[in-house]
């Protein structure tokens, strides 16, 4: 790992945590660390001597040493640096002083996190961590990239719940249908918790389908390997690419089946696809995909019949609709937001 001047910047400011801080150190003790924040203070003490040659009467440059027993500083003076062994010299002697400063500000840091008062403010800080929900209406959908930099590609009316602390506690609940592309981190595995079924990865890619109301929960593998548990019975199956997790909370079962992927993952690129979908949740689907409240009308109770069909991308819901109605028989009206179907 390497740090950047803004790193080293945010060290000197207080604000990393105190396993940044002890990674930065362990870092700034290496070779490479030594020699980056050696290069760092040359360039920016030469960009003040160019600007000393450029600017000779405004020059003035100072050194402060700091002595922490006296609780004071003295002042070194300099005339403007004329000659480039003096520069080279000068450079090399600003750096030998950062570094020793350097040393000093670590202990320093380092008696700070140890000390009981920053241990409090831990505890403070840890009794302050804040919800974060991240959602998507109906007829809407979103990619959202989370604090660890794994994404989620959020279907329509679906929702995220997550810690603010989430890079340490990569524990997240979903409500709904989501892709996740999940950063590897083995120090803090990925778990996603729906309803009472949790997933658990390090670094894969998954679709978790679980809307509420829907007592069917499937988890399919794109990539990598996930480890699925039912929390009611501490059941755990583990699957690879092209298999799925199905749990049933009618018939209570929770089993591996194969999947085809291209239908599970179809959602992703606007295409609407039934396999053998009960025609009550596919009213539902249609409500979520374009953002309509469906109204069922007429003397006939609504058929349960389970419909398979899949449409080009982004179809019209009218077109939807009028392919429907031939299967089903039925009669649709669609008025801006509401759409009425009739059986009769």
């Amino acid at each position: 790992m390497s740090y950047s001047k803004r790193d080293i910047d945010r060290f000197f400011d207080g604000k990393l945590s105190k396993k940044e801080a002890k990674d930065f150190l362990n870092w700034l003790d290496s070779p490479a660390g030594e020699s980056t924040y050696n290069t760092i203070i040359e360039d920016a003490w030469s960009d003040e001597l160019k600007n000393t040659d450029e600017a000779p009467e405004k020059a003035d440059p100072h050194i402060f040493v700091f002595s922490k027993k006296e609780n004071q500083s003295k002042n070194i003076s300099s005339s403007p640096v004329k000659n480039s062994k003096y520069k080279s010299k000068t450079i090399w002697t600003l750096t030998g002083l950062a570094a020793t400063l350097v040393l000093l500000f670590s202990a320093s840091y380092i008696f700070y996190f140890d000390s009981p008062s920053h241990k409090t403010e831990e505890r403070t800080a840890f009794l302050e961590v804040k919800t974060i929900e991240r959602f998507t209406p109906k007829g809407n959908k979103k990619i959202i990239t989370l604090p660890d930099g794994s994404t989620v590609v959020l279907n329509a009316d679906s929702k995220l719940t997550y810690a603010s602390d989430f890079i340490q506690n990569r524990t997240i609940t979903l409500e709904g249908e989501g892709f996740f592309d999940v950063v590897r981190d083995e120090e803090h595995p990925f778990k996603v918790i729906t309803d009472n079924i949790a997933t658990t990865a390090l670094g894969t890619s998954f679709n978790i389908r679980a809307y509420e109301g829907n007592p069917n929960i499937q988890i399919s593998l794109a990539s990598g390997k996930v480890k699925v548990e039912n929390n009611f019975d501490q059941n755990l199956l583990e699957i690879t690419p092209g298999e799925a997790v199905y749990y049933s909370e009618d018939s209570n079962t929770f089993e591996k089946q194969n999947v085809n992927l291209s239908h599970v993952l179809s959602w992703k690129e606007g295409i609407l696809q039934f396999e053998k979908t009960p025609f009550n949740l596919i009213i539902e689907d249609l409500e979520r995909w374009y953002g309509v409240e469906i109204k069922v009308t007429g003397d006939k109770k609504l058929p349960e019949y389970k419909c398979s069909g899949t449409f080009k991308p982004h179809e019209y819901l009218s077109n939807v609709l009028k392919v429907l109605s031939y299967s089903v028989e039925f009669e649709y009206k669609i008025s801006g937001n509401e759409v009425t179907l009739e059986f009769n």
